[in-house]
């Protein structure tokens, strides 16, 4: 537990030397026409600009136990419209009874291609491959089999909105939509599920380059309220219909170069609270295309 809280303050100390020194002047990273999407936490992002979250925390707290993730991903922009994601994460598992349970849970990979952009009306659509395999820990690892997905993923920026309603232009929604298919002889015991994922964001940026200077000082010039729903639905086998679903609202904060947000992680049904009592998540990102830009800026193929 002391090396996790070495890392966090490593990673911190290096997010807040970057936030002094680097410029903030302009926004580079996932721009559609006037609007900055962010990474989100838990929905996955439309764009696919070079970035390395490097950590991505989470706690929380069950009925039996309690159970630490610390996650990392890698986006790399392949060609001009193509991505790949890769991402991994530890996991700290706390049971009632006998010794903590710790590993590398499964490997995840999301193959994304920008199939549609509309700068003017601030769209951006994504269709999307994952991948997931069994070779994580056999202690923490979320499934015994392999699993492949298919999804899409967008976002939207309410800039279009007509004057009468002005102050809403700085909302955006972000969200997903994927299907997972087991990959497993034993297939009574397995089924495919449905994520379907949203996030709500209100962009202080937006509202005061593009709408209306209220006079937000810096830092919090640059701050993004959110809230983001998650919700995942078995869609065949014994336990057709079931569904858990999260809310998770909070902040983010971006950068030039970097952000990082927190989140609480709330049940919103009775599926959900028998996994998760309480919880806290949250990101530190940092643009690979904006500090590197040599290396980065343009597509690696």
């Amino acid at each position: 537990m002391q090396r996790f809280f070495v890392v966090v303050f490593s990673v911190f100390s290096f997010w807040m030397f970057s936030w002094i020194l680097l410029p903030h002047t302009a926004f580079a990273h996932g721009v559609v026409g006037k609007r900055l999407f962010v990474e989100p936490i838990a929905v996955e992002d439309a764009n696919i600009s070079s970035e390395f979250d490097l950590v991505v925390p989470t706690f929380v707290r069950g009925e039996e136990e309690k159970e630490l993730e610390i996650g990392s991903s890698l986006t790399l922009r392949l060609t001009e419209n193509l991505g790949l994601e890769i991402e991994a994460e530890w996991v700290n598992r706390n049971p009632p009874t006998g010794p903590n349970l710790t590993g590398i849970s499964n490997l995840e990979a999301v193959l994304k291609y920008v199939a549609y952009v509309d700068p003017k009306r601030e769209w951006i659509f994504t269709v999307a491959l994952t991948g997931e395999t069994s070779l994580g820990n056999d202690d923490v690892k979320k499934n015994d089999f392999n699993s492949f997905g298919t999804g899409i993923f967008y976002g939207k920026g309410f800039g279009d909105l007509p004057e009468w309603a002005k102050y809403l232009r700085p909302l955006m929604l972000q969200g997903d939509f994927i299907v997972h298919h087991p990959i497993s002889r034993n297939s009574a015991n397995i089924s495919n599920t449905l994520s379907y994922d949203f996030a709500l964001y209100y962009s202080i940026p937006y509202l005061q380059q593009f709408v209306k200077d209220v006079g937000i000082p810096a830092p919090f010039s640059r701050l993004f309220p959110m809230v983001e729903f998650t919700s995942e639905r078995v869609l065949n086998g014994p336990d057709f219909g079931q569904r858990e679903a999260f809310a998770m609202p909070g902040l983010m904060w971006v950068g030039k170069s970097s952000q990082i947000g927190v989140a609480a992680v709330i049940p919103m049904n009775d599926a959900a609270r028998e996994e998760v009592d309480t919880g806290v998540t949250g990101i530190i990102s940092f643009y690979l295309d904006d500090l590197f830009p040599k290396q980065f800026k343009d597509p690696l193929l």
